[in-house]
């Protein structure tokens, strides 16, 4: 059965090269969340009050692309911020997909983060929107779980992987034998 992995947690904490790796080395078919909400968000500001019904439509989209590559037989990483409305993205994953779906929240300091976020080559966070998005993830972690928080801080991808996410290789590593 396919899997459903969202990478989430604030820019610079690795999303991304994580997400990107498990396509390379197990088979996952990359989503990123960030390209498709674009749409509805040509400029950003996506966490604004003001565009919850615009950030529930990029949600719904999201779903539908998870949905259409699940439905073909593949596994999916969905690479994304959330941007606002946690609970109710990942509910509606849980919905759809039931045990098949796994939250993974990746963090790092808040000197790691604002380092990375200024290093990056892509758009940039900046320290007050880390640390909003940092605090809100904190304020679900109950609901999410601690066990799936992971501190990137000081580790380099590889062994982000190697640690967190050896399942994914081994349950990889199952399915071509």
């Amino acid at each position: 059965m396919p899997k459903i992995l969202i990478l989430t947690g604030p820019g610079g904490v690795g999303k991304t090269t994580i997400g990107k790796m498990l396509e390379a080395k197990c088979g996952y078919v990359y989503l990123d969340g960030d390209r498709e909400d674009s749409e509805f968000f040509p400029d950003g500001d996506q966490w604004l009050p003001e565009h919850a019904a615009q950030l529930e439509k990029a949600h719904e989209k999201i779903l539908g692309k998870a949905k259409e590559l699940v439905n073909q037989g593949k596994s999916v990483v969905v690479d994304y911020i959330v941007f606002g409305r946690y609970r109710e993205f990942l509910k509606s994953f849980d919905n759809e997909f039931g045990d098949r779906v796994h939250v993974k929240v990746l963090m790092a300091s808040m000197t790691e983060l604002v380092k990375r976020d200024k290093e990056r080559e892509c758009w940039t966070t900046g320290a007050e929107r880390i640390s909003a998005v940092c605090n809100e993830f904190l304020g679900i972690k109950h609901e999410i779980g601690a066990d799936n928080f992971i501190d990137t801080t000081g580790q380099t991808p590889d062994e982000t992987l190697s640690v967190y996410f050896s399942e994914y290789i081994q349950d990889d590593q199952k399915r071509s034998s």
